[in-house]
């Protein structure tokens, strides 16, 4: 079972074998993310994810590696979704920060709709 994951437009690079490309992360849990990319991965294709967010104290640089579990063309590129392997304890305390901080922020906007 997937984790909660939320929406989000950070810069991410993508790290390969042949190369890299800078891209969108798109959507991020702490088991996967899904990246908005200029260039495409196979399914099965192992990639090192680089990217910043914003935790409870400072904004914090990542670099985890991914495998593609599914991938499509779109207008905008290629979207890659990639499931984390190996993340580390605090990598995943690191996301789990942000996506409670993404949580806030909507719940905020939520309650300030209401009022209207």
């Amino acid at each position: 079972m997937d984790s909660i994951s939320v929406k989000t437009n950070r810069t991410v690079t993508l790290i390969g074998k042949n190369g890299q490309a800078s891209g969108v992360l798109a959507d991020l849990s702490i088991e996967n993310a899904g990246v908005q990319s200029p260039r495409g991965a196979r399914v099965g294709t192992e990639l090192e994810l680089a990217f910043e967010i914003p935790t409870s104290e400072y904004f914090r640089s990542l670099k985890i590696l991914g495998k593609v579990t599914h991938r499509h063309n779109n207008d905008q590129g290629v979207y890659l979704k990639l499931h984390f392997q190996n993340i580390t304890p605090i990598q995943r305390q690191y996301i789990l920060e942000f996506i409670e901080y993404k949580q806030r922020l909507s719940q905020m906007s939520q309650k300030r709709q209401s009022h209207f």
